[in-house]
């Protein structure tokens, strides 16, 4: 449990001065030989959220600590040998923290959603510590195999088993306007030119921000409707908002009508559900030859 580490960790992803000191001092209600056995037991059983989370409720109750809180903690103790892991896998230093400030979002997104410093959503972290996503630019960029039939998108044909890329939009805050997406296609068009194998960059993309039925509710002009165009969607689902959280945070289960209405998105999303507009989410397929998209 390298303390110097957890600082360095911190200051380099850009931790709120208030969630550093919370997590220094959480840090010292913790058994290092406990955290440690934890770490090592995460990696040696291909980053199990579900076999490490007793460890950590035993470490929360015997720490008085949140498990929300240990779980950040952990993370972020772990995050040394992935960046180990990272370096010998030939990422840059910079690229490294990029992505791990992802910790930094979750963290910000915990102190709203649930009221303390920490990590609620630790079933979104195996793919970090195997080293398969990287940030570059505005996006994240997961590698995997791609499970759908056979498609053709924008002259490229998409084989089951083919390598694709996965992509995630994180709570950054960073702009995510037109160009800033290109700019972050770009880089990856570069990075992943081992897994292009001389062809486009081929990625999908299964997001709530990609349900066509958003259309209606978000202006023409919004950055959400501009992303949907980068993309063919190949398939809809319609079904529950579970991704309402992310527009109206804690706040999220309360009944339509009481839902709050502080930003122009939840005004837009809050009268959609009141009318009983449909919810759901989308997969959609991007190719990008380097300059532009060949999609949809």
């Amino acid at each position: 449990m390298n303390k110097e580490f957890l600082q360095l960790l911190m200051d380099k992803t850009g931790f709120p001065p208030e969630a550093q000191e919370a997590y220094r001092q959480a840090a010292e209600q913790l058994d290092s030989q406990q955290v440690d056995g934890a770490i090592a037991f995460y990696y040696e059983n291909d980053f199990s959220t579900q076999l490490v989370h007793p460890l950590l409720e035993d470490i929360a109750e015997a720490s008085g600590l949140s498990i929300h809180t240990v779980w950040g903690l952990f993370l972020a103790f772990a995050a040394e040998t992935a960046r180990h892991d990272y370096l010998e896998n030939g990422v840059s230093e910079e690229i490294f923290w990029d992505t791990f400030c992802d910790l930094k979002y979750k963290l910000l997104e915990c102190k709203e959603n649930k009221g303390v410093w920490g990590n609620f959503v630790p079933f979104w972290y195996p793919i970090f510590y195997s080293c398969d996503i990287v940030k570059l630019g505005r996006l994240e960029y997961e590698t995997r195999a791609y499970s759908g039939p056979a498609r053709t998108v924008g002259g490229h044909t998409l084989q089951p088993g083919d390598k694709v890329l996965s992509i995630h939009i994180p709570s950054s805050g960073e702009p995510f306007h037109k160009e800033a997406r290109l700019e972050s296609y770009r880089k990856a068009y570069d990075f992943f030119q081992d897994l292009r194998d001389g062809g486009p960059l081929v990625c999908q993309c299964h997001s709530w921000l990609l349900y066509p039925e958003y259309r209606q509710v978000l202006p023409a002009a919004s950055n959400i409707v501009s992303f949907m165009d980068d993309f063919s969607i190949v398939e809809v689902e319609d079904g529950s908002f579970d991704d309402a959280w992310r527009v109206f945070g804690p706040e999220a289960d309360k009944p339509a009508d009481q839902l709050p209405e502080t930003t122009s998105m939840r005004r837009a999303f809050k009268r959609h559900l009141q009318n009983g507009g449909k919810t759901g989410s989308a997969l959609g397929l991007l190719v990008f030859d380097g300059q532009k998209l060949r999609t949809p």
